[in-house]
């Protein structure tokens, strides 16, 4: 029974890791552990604490491979808290190796069927790109001050896009104080109100 709480708690880390499903995975992590303890019985946290220690510094070594000691102390790590929670060896590798078997297994099933690190790393990317987008236009907004010419890129109605020249040629998002303004009008900045940013017609 507690072997397969075991394994359940590292089928949940990875469904974290090779599915869109993180939180149900680290969820289910989570409480497998919570209840694989409280069956055996811990009297002091430093089981705990090596097991998770170790279980981290193992999926940080899934994530950065070429590190290779994270893995190793990790592993160790992981052991040692087994032990120290168990208290018999042989116990400890049964319930460590069926947990390492059904997980290969489960992660076998999840690569056959197109998961992999590759759906964490777009995410990864995704978010980069999010935050890089986000810098640049807190960047260009701080570039741009009251009385500052360009031109309507389209039309503004009263929101709209304009090139400033700053910022080689990239349109940045205003708003008209004036209503509507036809496309190729040349418009000055007359406030900035945070990231807003009104124009009116030259």
């Amino acid at each position: 029974m507690e072997g397969l709480l075991l394994a359940v708690g590292f089928i949940g880390v990875a469904v974290a890791i090779l599915t869109p499903l993180s939180k149900t995975g680290l969820g289910l992590t989570l409480i497998s552990f919570i209840l694989y303890f409280s069956f055996i019985g811990v009297h002091t946290w430093l089981p705990v604490l090596l097991f998770t220690i170790g279980l981290l510094l193992v999926i940080f070594e899934i994530f950065i491979p070429e590190f290779g000691i994270a893995g190793a102390i990790g592993s160790i790590l992981l052991i040692v808290g087994l032990y120290l929670t168990i208290g018999d060896i042989g116990t400890t590798i049964r319930d460590l190796s069926m947990s390492i078997v059904i997980t290969a297994g489960v992660v076998f099933y999840l690569v056959r069927n197109g998961y992999s690190l590759a759906n964490v790393n777009k995410l990864i990317l995704n978010t980069n790109i999010q935050v890089s987008q986000q810098t640049d236009s807190k960047k260009k907004t701080t570039q741009i001050k009251p009385g500052l010419e360009g031109i309507a890129k389209t039309p503004l109605r009263p929101s709209g896009k304009v090139s400033f020249g700053i910022t080689d040629e990239t349109l940045v998002d205003v708003l008209s104080s004036e209503g509507h303004i036809s496309k190729d009008t040349e418009v000055i900045v007359e406030k900035v109100l945070g990231t807003k940013i009104l124009v009116r017609k030259k």
